[in-house]
């Protein structure tokens, strides 16, 4: 703001933040998704730490490869105001920029680390399971299961991924020295360097260089996961039921982790009768009740 442009430059590249959250988000979710039924076909199915690992590296790599060329773009625009004058860019549009990266040859320089980035990413969500399981058995179905599942979950992808995050944007900015070689010949050589010259102990540094801007990232992912669970219970008028059920196994991750082998919970009952309830304004009931005494229920 004091070099000019006031809050206008808190919304600088809008159009690439716009593009690359649109590809990132969507292939990122599908390919977690894809990969996740191929492995784990049972509808019915528990949620299990190995198939989310599984699904998390091959759905991110995925991701990773695919967005590449928009994340590359999108970071050289929001770092290039940080350069001398003479140094810039100067990407007009995410097209021009894409333009430019292309003739570089760049389009998947550290294609490798925004994969596994997003992979690691996938971790939080192991941990949101772990958490939001245990918080329910020990305090029930309470507001705070959502948030404090949330918030470990966040911590967990944040430890897993910053380091990976780091590498992935040293490869996608980083300009010739003046020798004409590059910093960093490929990813393994940027970690290296990385631990070697800004991360050891005898150079007066430590290894939480790879955790620099930690606070906002996790602010970031936290902001994110919480918006995006409360704007799907509002479009899928699910009135936070997910709360009172066994975690990560009902209406979460894109709706395909239903999971009907415990259905004693009102959650349940609410979900699956819905379409029968609409317009008759039926009363929920318990599984053990037998048709036809506790509720009348006619099927068409």
């Amino acid at each position: 703001m004091k070099a000019g442009g006031g809050y206008k430059k808190f919304y600088s590249s809008l159009d690439a933040f716009f593009l690359r959250t649109v590809t990132y988000t969507t292939f990122r979710i599908w390919g977690f998704g894809l990969f996740y039924d191929w492995i784990n076909p049972d509808a019915r199915r528990i949620a299990k730490p190995d198939f989310y690992g599984y699904a998390a590296v091959a759905g991110g790599l995925t991701a990773g490869v695919l967005t590449n060329p928009v994340e590359i773009v999108f970071r050289r625009m929001q770092v290039d105001e940080m350069y001398p004058q003479r140094a810039r860019r100067n990407y007009r549009s995410f097209i021009e920029g894409l333009s430019k990266v292309s003739e570089e040859g760049a389009l998947f320089r550290g294609a490798v680390p925004n994969g596994l980035r997003i992979a690691a990413l996938f971790s939080g969500v192991c941990a949101y399971d772990y958490m939001k399981e245990n918080v329910y058995y020990f305090f029930g179905p309470i507001s705070m299961v959502r948030l404090v599942a949330t918030v470990a979950g966040c911590a967990v992808a944040q430890l897993a991924s910053m380091p990976f995050d780091l590498i992935t944007t040293r490869m996608h900015t980083m300009r010739p020295l003046p020798n004409g070689e590059m910093p960093y010949k490929h990813s393994l050589d940027c970690f290296a360097k990385i631990w070697y010259y800004e991360g050891n102990l005898q150079k007066m540094s430590n290894m939480y260089t790879f955790y620099n801007g930690g606070q906002a990232y996790f602010g970031r992912l936290l902001f994110i996961s919480l918006a995006t669970q409360y704007m799907l219970d509002w479009y899928l008028h699910t009135n936070r039921q997910s709360e009172f059920w066994q975690p990560a196994r009902y209406f979460t991750h894109t709706g395909i982790d239903y999971d009907i082998h415990n259905p004693y919970t009102d959650a349940y009952n609410q979900q699956m009768l819905h379409p029968f309830k609409q317009g008759v304004n039926l009363p929920a009931f318990h599984p053990h009740n037998v048709l036809g005494q506790d509720s009348t229920f006619f099927i068409v």
